[in-house]
């Protein structure tokens, strides 16, 4: 049993490759992009579930946030001291088992089980998603190797309605959950051989209050990302399949910038997100310009938080930082919702 907390190391041929660190943010990005992609791929699929059970489905999701939230920092401690790469792989491995239990679930109350183990896992990845990238690559290149995993993450998020309409419509309800299985089976082996070990010796830590406000920076910039993605069905008077291409504006906007803006700070970030509603382009042109503004600003208050903490708590700093995205995108649908009542 030594294996489940004994990291392996890379082959020497792999580690000693000029871009063995971007294989190990390709990696990462497989998670990235594929909690994000779970959170939001299952909505579409609501009604077909709720008829086939006969049930409510709103704890479909809120038993998996829930377990979420409640998970990144404890496991973010744990991988600091047992090893970031074999909490990941792990990780992986549990989404990957406990989707295909969720596409086979007999009764509702299994299914709400296995949403559960599916969260357990998807917060073993991305309490580590963070610092597995800021340990990867030398400090002028982080900012950038964060927004590409950022990038990834509003990938996920924008793929997810799209995905999830087609693949009930044509395949069930089952298939949202199936689709993780081939993906997970490929990010367990490529974790295996493609990232370093990670376990690192205790230093005092050094954390200022410059954490507290890129976490701040983090919540909020999410909670301006999803609150308009949540917002816009209600109001906007279009065919659903354009509603569903316009409000797509907002997260490729962010993977845009969060992957080619790198080098901008987070004022010509707040500048777009600002400028952006004023715009005289159409509105999906000015989705994209505030998605441009927030996949600045993003990256950029995550390189704070992670740049204000010792190594040796990476994986602390990582789950803070994906608990502030949690919060803020709940946030977000919050002020959404709220809204929404207004308006009607």
């Amino acid at each position: 049993m030594n294996w489940l907390v004994t990291e392996s190391p890379r082959p020497a041929w792999i580690a000693r490759r000029p871009y063995a660190p971007w294989l190990v943010i390709a990696t990462v990005c497989f998670g990235a992009f594929m909690g994000q992609l779970d959170a939001s791929i299952v909505t579409l699929a609501f009604p077909a579930m709720s008829a086939h059970f006969g049930a409510d489905p709103e704890w479909i999701s809120l038993s998996y946030l829930i377990t979420l939230v409640a998970l990144l920092v404890p496991l973010g401690r744990i991988a600091d001291r047992v090893g970031r790469k074999v909490v990941y792989v792990h990780g992986f491995a549990l989404f990957t088992v406990a989707s295909a239990a969720c596409a086979c679930a007999p009764t509702f109350g299994a299914l709400i089980a296995a949403r559960v183990a599916q969260a357990a896992g998807a917060a073993m990845l991305q309490a580590n998603s963070v610092a597995l990238v800021t340990a990867a690559v030398a400090p002028e290149q982080r900012r950038k190797a964060l927004g590409v995993q950022a990038a990834a993450q509003a990938a996920g998020l924008a793929a997810g309605p799209l995905a999830g309409g087609y693949l009930t419509e044509h395949f069930g309800w089952q298939a949202v959950f199936a689709i993780n299985v081939p993906v997970g089976v490929v990010a367990v082996v490529a974790g295996h051989y493609l990232l370093p070990r990670t376990r690192t010796a205790g230093d005092k830590g050094r954390a200022t209050w410059k954490v507290l406000p890129g976490l701040v920076g983090v919540l909020l910039a999410y909670a301006a990302l999803f609150a308009p993605m949540a917002l816009l069905p209600f109001v906007v008077e279009k065919p659903l399949a354009e509603i569903g291409l316009t409000t797509a504006a907002l997260p490729i906007g962010f993977a845009i910038a969060a992957t080619t803006l790198h080098k901008r700070g987070v004022t010509t970030g707040a500048l777009l997100v600002a400028i952006a509603p004023v715009l005289p382009v159409p509105q999906a042109l000015q989705l994209v310009v505030a998605g441009a503004g927030l996949g600045i600003i993003a990256p950029a208050c995550t390189k704070r938080v992670m740049s204000a903490l010792p190594e040796s708590s990476a994986g602390l700093g990582s789950g803070l930082v994906n608990v502030a995205r949690g919060l803020g995108t709940a946030l977000g649908v919050a002020v959404a919702t709220a809204l929404i009542g207004v308006l009607r």
